[in-house]
């Protein structure tokens, strides 16, 4: 009946004879059940005190509950670069790259690593792909007349030349996968985020390697044979030509554990670390690989962040065959996660 008086009273329907009058209303309504009246009003005033506290909480919650996606590209530039290769129980080969020496030999890569994260747990999963061509000249010659200065003939009318080079070729190709699951401490990892939060990944899982390498020695060369004389004049050349080549692959799995750790310095501004490692021996009579990070990211947005930090890989591995392969990076990574 109130609802129905206030409708017409506002909308000027009704006779006005009929409509009482407004103190008449006041009456009515000071009138009614007051405990009636307080349950009405309770809730009211209840929702308008724990309004703000409530609804944060219940973002939180809700905020939770949803699906997360992260996708990090990086590009890995190692300044220095240790390696040691052994095959075929041949005497163990070192090599040291600059940064330089890896941009000239590099023939293809890919990296990045991908997650998904609902409530606290989730997917983790990252690739690691690289290839390289090297091709150096090793030994070269070039003799005029040997055998005169070893036989110790004065005449120049009798001449051996000989010259040749021997090359050497080493082709790389390397992919690491890398497939765990995840569990967040903390707060959940954004490029803002408050200033003084902390968020802890653990991840535990497998890493999928597989690498080969091929030796190739070219060896070219020619010896050319001259004597003039008052009888005869004659010219001979001959060529030589051998190659060689040996290959080494492999595929294991490797146990992996890690953690990513961030701190918050600003909204926009974090500190992180992540650590990682496969392997501990398990898979061969060396079997080891290890990931060391630290570095700082900075908002662009929303949904962006960019990074910058050092970084140190390393692998280690020999198979039991006379084949091994050791190889250290440390250098400066960039990177761009959405």
């Amino acid at each position: 009946a109130l609802n129905e008086y206030i409708n017409q009273d506002h909308l000027g329907v009704g006779d006005s004879a009929n409509q009482p009058e407004p103190k008449t209303l006041n009456s009515e309504i000071s009138k009614g059940d007051d405990s009636n009246s307080k349950d009405v009003m309770e809730p009211l005033v209840l929702s308008q005190s724990n309004g703000s506290d409530s609804e944060s909480e219940d973002d939180q919650d809700e905020e939770e509950d949803t699906w997360r996606f992260y996708l990090d590209l990086y590009a890995f530039a190692p300044l220095s670069t240790d390696t040691t290769t052994q095959l075929n129980g041949n005497n163990p080969v070192d090599a040291n790259s600059s940064l330089a020496d890896v941009f000239a030999t590099t023939r293809a890569g890919l990296t990045f690593k991908a997650s998904a994260e609902y409530g606290r747990f989730g997917i983790y999963s990252g690739v690691n792909y690289g290839a390289a061509y090297q091709s150096d000249n090793a030994v070269s010659w070039k003799t005029t007349n040997p055998l005169r200065k070893k036989l110790g003939i004065t005449s120049d009318r009798i001449k051996v030349d000989s010259k040749g080079k021997i090359d050497a070729t080493v082709e790389t190709s390397q992919f690491i996968y890398d497939l765990a699951v995840r569990y967040r401490a903390g707060a959940i990892q954004k490029p803002k985020m408050k200033q003084g939060s902390t968020s802890f990944v653990g991840f535990i899982g497998a890493r999928f390697i597989d690498g080969w390498m091929t030796t190739t020695v070219d060896v070219e060369g020619d010896t050319t044979l001259s004597a003039n004389g008052k009888n005869f004049s004659r010219t001979k050349t001959e060529e030589f030509e051998n190659s060689a080549s040996d290959t080494w692959a492999n595929t294991w799995v490797q146990p992996l554990i890690g953690m990513l750790a961030t701190y918050a310095i600003s909204e926009d501004w974090q500190a992180f670390a992540y650590l990682d490692a496969g392997g501990f021996g398990l898979a061969g009579e060396r079997d080891l690989t290890g990931t060391a990070q630290a570095g700082i990211a900075y908002a662009l947005g929303n949904s962006a962040q960019a990074s910058l930090s050092y970084k140190y890989f390393g692998l280690d591995y020999a198979g039991g065959s006379g084949n091994g392969y050791t190889a250290r990076q440390s250098g400066i990574n960039f990177g761009l996660r959405w």
